[in-house]
């Protein structure tokens, strides 16, 4: 058994050899940007991307993603993130009460698989995949996204008619992952705003807040040097710049925009230890989480430390995996993944286990132990050959199929 630091130097010259500039590049360097990628900034603020990918034909995605989630609210608007994004829905300057979905429906844009959103801690994203064969039917969607972006109508009978639908959702009980979420979100981010904004928020303030609560919300963070318009498919580059001028060019800039504020996660001397149980649960799962400051991705250096992380996690899921097929494992499934998790700040290494009947403590023991075997004695050579083999026949077998790309 080697240490790993040979696995670190070792994936130092499988990096060499797939970056050929690599030799002549400071690690230090940034990463280019994809030049395939039309990248631009409007006047007032607003960031747009945009990519021509001809595969599907004649169909392109839209997004509208908006730097603000429920981390923003104040105390007295807790869920009116998510609030808005329902709103969204229900009425705008071009498209009154439900008109959005009828009309994206007549396009062929199913609701649900093409037609969504998310609201997040940080962020809130509006989804659509549209028909580009018909000029009218891209204005449409271009149009869709600006009217989100500041023309939503906000009305009061559709407030009040959205907030019934809210609260009945919480009378028939939020799912077992989300009730446990709840519980165990406020252990894990002790300390930090994270565990007081859930995105969920709090069914008190959905049932009473003021209509200009919402307005505030939505005036305050619905801004175009908070948003970022992503259009991918198969359209004209310059076409979709044009379209995108032309309908959030004319968004008045915020004459006086309240700081977006980033909320670090703090870390912990001892371990922060959370038991949750719900009746509704599929399963039993253990989780160990490790915080670490969140890992840069902007040059070369960070792309190669991204390297030694997914080479790292790959070779002991397989160790687990291996595990698993054993009669005598006592969970039915574990892996190990290092990424982002909720915050800005933190990223984090992550251990998981799908325990059997009456194993967990046997579940936690295996998975810990396997992961220390790592820690103190690293992986094998032929491991590491192993994977770096899997590695170049991925990026190979990418390189090959880069033009059929959906």
């Amino acid at each position: 058994m080697r240490k790993i630091k040979l696995l670190l130097i070792a994936v130092i010259s499988f990096f060499i050899l797939i970056n050929a500039e690599a030799q002549i590049t400071s690690l230090s360097d940034p990463i280019p940007p994809d030049p395939v990628i039309k990248i631009g900034k409007l006047d007032n603020g607003l960031t747009y991307y945009i990519k021509k990918n001809s595969k599907p034909e004649q169909r392109i995605e839209l997004r509208l993603v908006v730097n603000a989630g429920s981390i923003c609210e104040t105390d007295g608007q807790q869920g009116l993130a998510h609030f808005m994004e329902h709103m969204c829905f229900n009425g705008t300057r071009n498209f009154p009460s439900n008109k959005i979905i009828q009309m994206l429906e007549e396009m062929g844009v199913r609701f649900g698989s093409e037609l969504n959103a998310y609201t997040g801690f940080d962020e809130t994203v509006y989804m659509m995949k549209i028909p580009s064969d018909k000029e009218e039917w891209i204005d449409r969607g271009f149009q869709v996204l600006e009217d989100w972006a500041h023309q939503v109508s906000l009305d009061e009978k559709e407030i009040d008619k959205e907030r019934g639908v809210i609260i009945e959702e919480w009378r028939m009980g939020l799912g077992a992952d989300d009730r446990m979420q709840s519980k165990y979100i406020p252990v894990l981010f002790k300390g930090s705003r994270y565990a007081e904004r859930l995105p969920i928020g709090k069914i008190d303030v959905i049932k009473s807040f003021p209509y200009d609560t919402l307005r505030a919300f939505y005036e305050t963070w619905y801004r175009p040097d908070l948003m970022a318009v992503v259009v991918v498919g198969d359209i004209d580059t310059e076409a979709a710049e044009n379209k995108v001028k032309q309908y959030f060019g004319r968004i008045t800039k915020s004459k006086a925009p309240r700081p977006r504020e980033e909320y670090p996660v703090p870390g912990n001397e001892e371990p922060l230890v959370s038991v949750v149980t719900d009746r509704e649960a599929p399963g039993n799962t253990i989780q160990v989480m490790f915080k670490h400051p969140a890992a840069g991705s902007v040059t070369y250096s960070d792309y190669r430390n991204s390297l030694f992380r997914m080479i790292f996690t790959s070779i002991l899921n397989k160790r687990l995996m291996e595990i698993t097929r054993k009669p005598e494992a006592p969970f039915l499934m574990s892996g190990a993944e290092y990424g982002s998790f909720i915050g800005r700040s933190i990223d984090v290494y992550g251990l998981f286990a799908a325990a059997k009947e009456n194993k967990i403590e046997e579940s936690l023991e295996v998975m810990m132990t396997e992961n220390e075997r790592v820690r103190r004695f690293g992986f094998t050579e032929a491991e590491l050959e192993r994977e770096k083999k899997d590695i170049y026949t991925i990026y190979e077998n990418g390189a090959m199929e880069a033009d059929k790309t959906e």
